[in-house]
């Protein structure tokens, strides 16, 4: 609406200039008068060059060439207003009575530059301000006297429009076209220009121009289309700016719509969107009956927005079931754990910048690409680049989730959490988490961590922090632990009354020490870590029969490998170090005397000997060693 305010000043100027003319003067000498006239009126200097054509009936008129118009005094920037051609058209018998009747204006491939100084002066500022005495009506209320002002059709064509100011603003629209049609009241515009990377064209119906531009409200009809995006609203608006009434918008690729009308941020599937909207002179945006769709997500919204620098939203969104993996941008995070590991791609955080406030929402069901969720509640809040996330009601796998998850981009990526769950199911757990499915029960626990990096990778592998695990009974498949003390150790599945473990996690390694496993007969320790970040296992489980000194035979068993195939097997050399100890020393002793016996010497002297050649082994060793790491000798 500015651009159209402005355009209408430079003409008003140049009808105004008509005025005074001789109507049968030759075109050369009319040019001379309406630059005479805008000089008076301005100070501004108007040109023309080439052939300037003049009529009089039925419509008062002038075509032109070239035609320029110089800039304000404080400006060095050149022209404010260039065309290769102008045409101008009034209603003769309207301007004798004394009002403004544009029939027509054509402009052709104009350049307008429109320019701020750093005191506020706007070098689209052409008529001093009328110092004309105020007419008051009978209750005293000023009205506004002057003629009437219409325009039936202006056209612009091949345009150029640059705006700079003080403050660092440049902005370039190239390929301007507009197309306005105005009687009294109604007028209609077709607009087309390229700002940016793409064409974008804009068509709307407004019910009252003139007191659009005078700043009151009226209706309007419009559609803002660009790259295969459109956006509609139908409702009531003013240049304030303050709208109300009903959008819509279909953004297939809202990537290249934010970078036509030059804004660019995170990247955003594919959208669509209708609800009444409302923005108050206050700045103050509201959504309410909002429907949303975004990559495969039907929501609900009502919203509040504090437009600034950074704008501040409180929002109500509702969804059946919360997609979060199709909403983080296509394929989740997914892993084969047998050779590609976690994702390495670039995760963009940008979105935590892009705003402050507080979201609350709740879904039937919540699917994060690899865990899936039932009836849940949650509400973030985000200041500063910095998410937390309250889980006030997360249920699944039989069981609930609480707690806080933290994501915070101010310095970097980084996440973390505080949790607890209760009675979650932990084979369907396991399987959606780690993919694996060998553990059977109802498990409470609680869980802390902390990780940092710019992909799922880094993240993974830096992770920090300690948790806790209770579980009822259960079972373990792939071992059989009362087969295996019968000495058939293949296969089978270990039955178990309870299991307790805690653990620390550090540079995405999970260490764990106290694991206990109660059996009605057998009791199982367990010690090692668990690879997050390279999803490997190294484990040692230590099943022992019970006894009232706690002596009972026991047989290590290890699990080392891939999550997705780990091997198990009974670890030989731990079960003799364990459970033969005593009898491994008295055979290495009979073993002494028997070399003393051979030998004729003592046994001391036996262990004299093989004290030395160990210190000459390590010496041997020690020599390899140092010439294998470029050492001396």
């Amino acid at each position: 609406m500015r651009l159209i305010k402005i355009l209408l000043t430079i003409i008003v100027v140049l009808v105004l200039a008509l005025v005074t003319l001789i109507f049968v003067l030759p075109g050369e000498k009319v040019a001379k008068l309406a630059a005479d006239q805008v000089k008076a009126q301005t100070g501004r200097d108007l040109t023309f060059d080439g052939e300037v054509n003049f009529s009089v009936y039925p419509t008062l008129g002038i075509s032109t060439g070239a035609v320029t118009l110089s800039n304000a005094e404080w400006s060095d920037q050149g022209p404010m207003f260039q065309a290769e051609a102008a045409k101008i058209g009034v209603d003769l018998m309207a301007l004798i009575g004394g009002a403004v009747e544009i029939k027509n204006i054509t402009l052709t491939s104009p350049k307008i530059l429109l320019q701020k100084d750093n005191e506020g002066h706007a070098n689209w500022d052409l008529l001093p301000v009328s110092e004309a005495p105020e007419d008051t009506t009978a209750e005293g209320t000023p009205t506004e006297t002057g003629p009437a002002f219409t325009l039936d059709h202006l056209k612009i064509t091949d345009a150029q429009v640059h705006y700079l100011d003080a403050a660092g603003q440049d902005i370039m629209v190239n390929d301007l076209t507009a197309d306005l049609t105005w009687g009294t009241a109604e007028a209609t515009i077709e607009l087309s220009a390229k700002p940016f990377t793409e064409t974008v064209e804009l068509s709307a119906t407004i019910a009252d121009l003139n007191g659009l531009m005078a700043g009151e409200i009226t209706k309007i009809d419009s559609e803002f289309s660009t790259a295969g995006n459109t956006v509609t609203f139908n409702g009531r608006a003013s240049i304030s700016p303050e709208i109300s009434g009903d959008a819509t918008a279909k953004l297939p690729n809202p990537n290249a719509f934010f970078a036509a009308v030059g804004q660019s941020g995170a990247e955003m599937p594919a959208t669509a969107f209708k609800g009444s909207v409302t923005l108050t002179k206050e700045q103050l945006f509201s959504l309410r009956g909002g429907e949303i769709s975004i990559a495969d997500n039907d929501l609900r919204a009502e919203a509040d927005i504090q437009l600034a620098a950074k704008p501040v939203v409180t929002a109500n969104i509702q969804a059946d079931t919360l997609n979060f993996a199709t909403l983080s941008g296509g394929e989740s995070a997914e892993t084969t754990t047998e050779s590609k590991g976690w994702s390495t791609d670039p995760i963009d955080a940008s979105v935590l910048g892009l705003f402050d406030g507080t979201i609350t929402i709740s879904a039937n069901a919540i699917d994060t690409g690899s865990l899936q969720f039932g009836l849940s509640r949650l509400k973030v809040d985000i200041d500063n680049s910095r998410a937390v996330a309250t889980l006030q009601e997360i249920n699944g796998y039989d069981g609930k989730i609480t707690g806080q998850f933290v994501a915070n981009n101010r310095n970097g990526l980084s996440v973390g959490g505080k949790m607890a769950w209760a009675e979650l199911s932990l084979k369907p757990l396991l399987t959606d988490m780690v993919e694996i499915d060998r553990f059977t029960g109802s498990a409470n626990g609680t869980l802390a961590f902390l990780g940092s990096g710019n992909s799922l990778n880094k993240i993974i592998n830096s992770l920090k922090g300690d948790g806790t695990l209770n579980v009822g009974q259960g079972t373990i498949s792939g071992i059989n632990l009362d087969k295996l003390f019968r000495g058939t150790p293949d296969g089978g599945t270990t039955v178990f009354d309870k299991m307790s473990a805690s653990w620390t996690i550090a540079d995405g390694v999970v260490n764990n020490s106290d694991l206990l496993m109660d059996l009605p007969s057998v009791q199982a320790k367990g010690a090692g870590t668990i690879g997050l970040g390279q999803q490997n296992i190294d484990y040692t489980f230590t099943p022992q029969i019970k006894n009232n000194t706690d002596t009972g035979i026991a047989v290590p068993v290890r699990i080392k490998g891939p999550w997705a195939d780990p091997k198990i097997w009974p670890d030989l050399e731990a079960i003799v170090n364990q459970n033969l100890a005593e009898e491994k020393k008295q055979l290495e002793e009979k073993a002494k005397k028997a070399v003393a016996d051979k030998l004729g010497v003592t046994t001391e002297e036996v262990q004299s000997i093989e004290k030395a050649l160990e210190k000459k082994l390590e010496e041997k060793l020690n020599d390899k060693l140092k010439g294998l790491f470029g050492g001396s000798n």
